[in-house]
């Protein structure tokens, strides 16, 4: 069994259909408010709508990867065939273990579709149908990427720097440039710098984040901008000044800590709150 597993299996048995399971499961993992995630993925129940097409279980895994690794930028073509990629890859080991992905494969149904009232739930439906186990499966599966992706991230780390050239700025929304390090194991593997691309209110923020960047080094940022890396999953790093590699550097010897400085010059109108 694994973290969600149990939990998932358990939702199904209380009534709800397979996708509602395994998304609700992962509430902890998403963010999502439970009653969001009820509805959302309440029409995907019984192959979507008891179409008996792709199946409840699956759905629902999809949308917790989309939920945590998702795309935001419709021009970013890497970024969407990196996720389609993981799709297609959970998909394939779904089944591999299960023959099919598709309801009325795994349920056997000859009829195409369904029709729109769902059985009662007695104790003969659950010895009949494999539903409670395939979204308990679908939920480990879930939970083996998710713990193999944390453990990747944590030894691979992209750390952006707010710059005026090499150096650390004062001013976030107003850098000339950002610093882009890869870090792998506690090194520096890689650098790049890139300009900003423009002043524009919660522009930024969701600019780095969308280019995996884990961690944001300036010398001060607006609270805007704080708020959207929080809600990215981006730790925010300000007080830091000078060379903007030896502040990575500080950085992962644990020498470099938040001050917790956020920009008041253009409050009112947040300019430094990209």
């Amino acid at each position: 069994m694994s973290k969600h597993s149990d939990y998932a299996k358990e939702l199904f048995k209380r009534g709800y259909n397979c996708s509602q399971s395994v998304l609700v499961a992962f509430c902890d993992e998403t963010g999502l408010d439970i009653e969001d995630a009820l509805k959302i993925s309440s029409s995907f129940g019984g192959g979507m709508g008891r179409l008996r097409e792709v199946c409840g279980a699956v759905s629902g895994m999809f949308m917790v990867v989309g939920m945590k690794y998702g795309y935001t930028d419709p021009t970013d073509k890497q970024k969407k065939s990196e996720h389609y990629n993981l799709i297609q890859s959970l998909a394939k080991q779904f089944e591999q273990s299960n023959q099919s992905i598709i309801c009325r494969d795994l349920l056997k149904i000859n009829s195409k579709h369904d029709v729109p009232i769902p059985e009662d739930r007695t104790e003969a439906y659950y010895k009949k149908r494999p539903c409670a186990e395939l979204v308990e499966y679908a939920a480990q599966i879930l939970d083996e990427y998710i713990e193999n992706r944390n453990m990747e991230e944590k030894e691979m780390m992209k750390i952006a720097v707010a710059g005026e050239g090499k150096n650390v700025t004062e001013h976030f929304g107003h850098c000339v440039n950002f610093l882009i390090y890869d870090v792998e194991n506690g090194r520096i593997v890689n650098e790049e710098s890139i300009p900003n691309p423009g002043h524009k209110p919660g522009f930024l923020p969701n600019f780095l984040a969308d280019r995996g960047v884990n961690i944001i080094i300036s010398g001060g940022m607006g609270g805007g901008a704080v708020d959207i890396f929080n809600e990215r999953n981006v730790e925010v790093v300000v007080g830091a000044s000078g060379d903007a590699k030896t502040a990575v550097q500080n950085y992962l010897n644990g020498e470099l800590q938040t001050t917790g400085s956020v920009c008041h010059e253009h409050q009112h109108h947040d300019e430094c709150g990209e």
